[in-house]
């Protein structure tokens, strides 16, 4: 009932600004008394009050409308014409966004104007003549890029596109949710049961487009059988969603040629390509023999001579490096205009609620989500062939099972029931140890149910004699005894917890993952084990635990993979999320150089760059080499890579283990603090952070360089023959270097330091250092802190800056110092104390000064990396698991 209310003042106020608290309070009462008048209801005044505290919250949460290129050629049109539309389809989708989906006003206020820019940057669907347009539109993984394309169809279809194909990812159980998204948000009408749902219930006249496809069915050669309708004969607009499969795309192409030989050219057409970056992107050396579905998509598009193509992906790397090797053909090639964004690349930023890797992986994270796996290797090791039998489970995947019982019943506790909950297992791309997992994850849900049944409703005391609620209740113990409700309570609900719980294999053998609401009406409960069905697209809704064991450094197949980023208001506190350290190391490190490539994003629209300077700037990029190495992977050579270091910082990600390379750094370390102990043209002070050397010489810096031994696993960022050529590229604008030795402050008065250096300190040490075979890497993904990127700078600035990032209730952001005039090239020699009496390990940070976006031309400060891709597929797997998954 006070949902009615809400509802109501939702639709009445739209997307405008809240009034006054005192306006607010005349305008719900006034609409409680109407609704008391026509419903025969009445509310209290604690239900009205309650209704205002609600209508006040929804305007907390906000989005901003992030960043836009466009070509030189964007001639904008929307605006001169959009009174002489009728937004039929657009208005009914906002206020299903408004009232059924909860959507706060402020979020769809910027969805509106998003989804307006975007279909300006496409084609005006009535003009005359052939044209085409490409675009991408870059979201967040699990950030709301459904609900962008739907509002993008409705808006097409309101301006005049008659043909609306959506390509929804490659398997059946992503296709059908994307379908069943459709259905509900713009037809208005199911296609599984035929009858009216969503958004017809604001339709005041009845229009219905007309789909060739459903949620129980993709298009096929049985449906271009069946189908025989010419388009001059349809007045709304004919919508498909297709998965990405070659037989799919090829039925299609061939329906719409054969029954509509003659008026093709008359229909405008929108091609929605989901995960855009997946399958989509032609992978083969020779663009004359295209991948299958690269090709079926460039067919799709040729046949109509107006269309327009848009991309969403949350990463679209693979789409901007079309040719990541050659720049000449990137800019030139007429063979690469088809699928590449050359009109208009949106990037968009999430909603103030959204919960993504910064929340999670950064420094600045704010939830404890993350728990370690460190008992798996014997049981279930992260890389396993087909044929390994899994015969027990890992304790950690019992407590997170257990994590998810009482998860649920938490939010039970706090009146959040008839909603979906969901677990998401992914240890394995192999769909026969996802069964495996699968049937021994449902036999421990069965003993957990039958014990709960037996004795969660005696009094606690008897209860805990029960060995599996006495597990339940230390679990409880050491994960929610702190989130305000006791054990009691949950005690209840463990019963309505546990009883509706499935256990599903999610992948192409197994069932297809439904939330239906006509089949849930009260909400599903669900522990989904899976591989690549779980890594794209697919949303676990009410996702509260996710146990993650998978191998791979690549930025989007980790990224898509993160199933739990996304929203969880209301139960944010209780989400798991159970993973190695090595894995946790990844996403943090990638989590801070997607943050950097997105400072960048939002730099490159405000100096009005296009679609292909942005792709070519982006390319340039150190966290470019993660980002696209796995489109590197057509080759086992070494891969050259142009990118541009100006106000950069490169580190040492990894410090090796093997001793006779950490002997050998000890003794450049040694050679170099002589060197600038006997230049006389050196100054050194002792500051509180270490040692510190100003006006050295290019000279010095260049030799430890060429030196330094590194670690394989640093490749991704550190390449000693890319640093020096770029230091010589810069050795004419600056007079000098700083070097600073990073030490603590001595315990004793000796304090000497290792290896005979001659100086005083105290080594440093990393709580969150990763130990490995053959090297010690960092779990938050730093060597460094951003303190060492004050050294050599002016105290007085250093304070003005610190003050600046202060007064916003911010962390500094070490580029201000880079971007300072005066600012030199600053190496920092990190001594750390490596755990497991491993010794002393030598890394450094080196800072490049400057903007890094710099001049629009800056090919002469670029240098070359080398990416040695037969490494990266021996050590990760990454190329070979993604060609086996996507035939899962």
């Amino acid at each position: 009932m006070i949902d009615t209310l809400i509802d109501s003042i939702a639709l009445i106020l739209e997307c405008r600004e809240p009034p006054s608290d005192e306006s607010l309070t005349v305008l719900v009462e006034a609409q409680a008394k109407t609704i008391e008048m026509s419903r025969g209801v009445s509310y209290t005044k604690e239900q009205i009050q309650e209704a205002i505290r609600a209508i006040k919250e929804s305007y907390t949460t906000k989005m901003d409308l992030g960043s836009i290129f466009e070509a030189d050629d964007y001639a904008p049109w929307l605006a001169q014409k959009q009174g002489d539309i009728d937004w039929y389809f657009w208005k009914r989708y906002k206020k299903h966004l408004l009232t059924t989906k909860k959507f706060p006003p402020k979020i769809v206020h910027t969805l509106d104007q998003t989804t307006f820019d975007v279909l300006d940057r496409l084609e005006d669907p009535t003009k005359e003549g052939p044209w085409h347009r490409r675009g991408l539109v870059v979201g967040h993984v699990q950030s709301g890029k459904t609900a962008n394309y739907t509002g993008l169809i409705c808006r097409a279809a309101d301006a005049g596109y008659k043909v609306i194909i959506i390509l929804a990812g490659l398997l059946n159980s992503l296709r059908s949710q994307t379908q069943e998204r459709i259905d509900s948000d713009f037809l208005g009408f199911c296609t599984r049961h035929d009858e009216d749902i969503g958004v017809s219930r604001f339709s005041h006249i009845k229009r219905k487009p007309i789909s060739l496809t459903s949620s129980v069915r993709d298009f096929s050669k049985h449906t271009a059988n069946t189908v025989r309708m010419p388009m001059g004969s349809i007045k709304e607009p004919i919508v498909l969603v297709t998965k990405k499969n070659k037989s799919s795309l090829e039925a299609l192409k061939n329906w719409l040629i054969q029954n509509n030989k003659h008026n093709l050219n008359d229909y405008s057409m929108l091609l929605v390509d989901d995960e855009a970056d997946h399958a989509s992107i032609n992978t083969r050396n020779s663009d004359k023999d295209p991948t299958a579905i690269n090709k079926g998509i460039r067919e799709l598009l040729s046949i109509f001579n107006r269309s327009s193509l848009v991309g969403y992906t949350a990463t679209p790397f693979a789409n901007i490096f079309i040719d990541p090797d050659n720049e000449h053909e990137m800019e030139n090639g007429e063979k690469y205009k088809d699928l590449f964004p050359r009109d208009f690349i949106l990037s968009l930023d999430p909603p103030s609620n959204y919960i993504g890797p910064n929340r999670l992986f950064t420094t600045s994270a704010d939830l404890d989500c993350i728990r370690d796996i460190n008992d798996n290797e014997d049981i279930l090791p992260v890389k396993h062939k087909i044929d390994y039998d899994v015969t027990i489970l890992p304790n950690s995947l019992h407590q997170a099972i257990e994590s998810f019982i009482l998860a649920k019943a938490i939010r039970l506790c706090r009146g959040q029931g008839g909603k979906h909950y969901s677990m998401m297992v992914n240890a394995s791309r192999f769909t026969r140890i996802q069964e495996q997992l699968q049937e021994k994850i449902k036999n421990k849900i069965d003993e957990f149910r039958q014990a709960i049944g037996n004795y969660a409703m005696l009094p606690s005391n008897e209860a805990l004699k029960n060995q599996q609620i006495n597990q339940l209740h230390e679990t409880w113990k050491k994960e929610y005894k702190d989130v305000g409700i006791t054990w009691c309570e949950v005690l209840k609900n463990l019963k309505k917890s546990i009883d509706p719980t499935e256990v599903m294999a999610v992948n192409s053998t197994g069932v297809s993952l439904d939330y239906d609401q006509r089949s849930y009406p009260h909400g599903r409960t669900v522990i989904a084990v899976g591989g690549l069905g779980l890594s794209r697209g697919l949303t676990l809704e009410g996702l509260l635990v996710s146990y993650f064991l998978r191998n791979s450094i690549m930025y989007d197949t980790l990224m898509q993979m993160g199933r739990w980023f996304g929203y969880r208001d209301g139960y944010e506190d209780i989400c798991r999320i159970y993973m190695s350290d090595e894995a946790s190391s990844w996403y943090t490190h990638i989590a801070n150089a997607t943050e950097e490539l997105r400072a960048d994003f939002r730099r490159m629209a405000r100096l009005k760059l296009t679609p292909l300077e942005f792709g070519l700037r982006v390319r340039s990029h150190p966290a470019a080499l993660i980002v696209t190495a796995r489109n590197k992977g057509k080759s086992a050579k070494k891969v050259p890579h142009q990118i541009s270091l100006r106000g950069q910082l490169i580190e040492t990600t990894a410090i090796t283990a093997n001793k006779k390379l950490r002997l050998e750094n000890e003794e450049t370390t040694m050679r170099l603090i002589e060197a600038l102990s006997t230049d006389l043209k050196c100054s050194y002070t002792r500051q509180s952070i270490g040692h510190q050397w100003e006006n050295v010489k290019f000279d010095h810096l260049i030799t430890f360089i060429e030196q330094y031994k590194s670690h394989p696993e640093s490749y991704a960022t550190f390449h000693s023959r890319a640093l020096v050529d770029y230091l010589e590229l810069i050795r004419d604008d600056h007079e000098s270097c700083i070097i600073l030795l990073r030490t603590l402050k001595p315990k004793t008065t000796d304090g000497a330091l290792p290896f005979g250096i001659g100086l005083t300190g105290e080594l440093q040490e990393r709580s969150s250092a990763i130990v490995k075979k053959d090297c010690v890497s960092f779990k938050n993904g730093r060597l460094g802190s951003i303190s060492d990127e004050e050294a050599g700078l002016d105290k007085s600035v250093v304070k003005k800056v610190r003050k600046k990032y202060k007064d916003e209730n911010k962390s500094v952001n070490p580029r201000d110092y880079r971007e300072l005039e005066g600012r030199k090239p600053l190496l920092v020699l990190q001594l750390i104390k490596l755990p497991n009496s491993k010794g002393v390990g030598v890394g450094f940070s080196l800072c490049f000064p400057g903007d890094p976006i710099g001049k629009k031309d800056d090919k002469d400060h670029r240098v070359e990396y080398l990416v040695n891709t037969t490494y990266w597929n021996q050590t990760y797997m990454d190329f070979k698991q993604d060609a086996e998954e996507e035939e899962e």
